[in-house]
């Protein structure tokens, strides 16, 4: 028993001695869309357009080996959309501000030369939102500003997230990540209301522009449709490798 106890030692020393872990702080700037099958169908009605959004927030990656780890993060993440469009003769510029809080679990892998490569699930939660609006005329009575959108919006939304780019060592054990991140949302980032509920919640004002235009058809009739959230920008990290010299990594030593 003590020798194979020994043996189990021996191995979880030597694995140890080709770990590397990584903590480190990262950023995002992203462009970022609320896509729904009823707002693509509104024609000039209501028109989504570019929108931008960023994250920031702390990682973290174990690294067993010299190419292969499993990274985690926690960010602080915005996600806007912002739209314009016509409805009876009234022009109006509308931006739905949605803010989670951020977690991806991310395979990584690197290479000696400095390229790498992640893939994960990333769960979002909402933490709080926001919408504008204005119109031309302007009308007291339809117009806000900061107004709390969070009826009608999913508590959380789950997806795909993948990037790539390079690594490059700036210290023996500090080096910054620079490249590509895209996600794409599997679950739905606005909930179904009830006919009457909607109805409820649209006049008393608790609804932005995404919930309401995805309960609503190009008729103007309640109809569902689902809304699918989907990002991709320039990821940006500064981290702190332990018992790792990176710049040895990076000779091949």
């Amino acid at each position: 028993m003590k020798k194979i106890i020994l043996l189990f030692a021996c191995i979880g020393f030597s694995s140890l001695s080709f770990a590397q872990l990584e903590l480190g702080v990262d950023g995002a700037f992203n462009t970022t869309w609320l896509f729904n099958n009823n707002v693509s169908d509104q024609g000039p009605n209501l028109n989504p357009n570019a929108s931008f959004g960023g994250s920031y927030g702390i990682t973290g990656t174990f690294f067993l080996g010299k190419a292969i780890g499993i990274g985690a993060e926690i960010n602080f993440n915005s996600v806007n959309q912002k739209y314009d469009g016509t409805v009876s003769s009234v022009s109006f510029n509308a931006t739905d501000h949605l803010n989670y809080i951020q977690v991806p679990l991310m395979l990584k892998v690197k290479t000696q030369s400095g390229f790498y490569f992640e893939l994960g699930p990333e769960f979002n939660f909402l933490s709080s939102a926001n919408g504008d609006l204005t119109s031309s005329p302007a009308n007291s009575l339809a117009d806000y500003s900061g107004k709390d959108i969070k009826t009608g919006l999913s508590n959380s939304v789950m997806g795909v997230v993948f990037g790539f780019g390079g690594r490059f060592p700036i210290t023996d054990h500090i080096g910054i990540t620079a490249g590509l991140r895209f996600f794409g949302a599997l679950g739905d980032a606005t909930t179904e209301l009830g006919e009457t509920d909607f109805a409820a919640d649209a006049a008393a004002g608790k609804l932005g522009v995404a919930e309401t235009f995805a309960h609503t058809d190009q008729s103007g009739n309640y109809r569902y449709q689902k809304t699918t959230i989907a990002t991709g920008g320039i990821q940006i990290g500064v981290f702190y490798a332990l018992f790792k010299n990176l710049k040895e990594e990076e000779s091949g030593k």
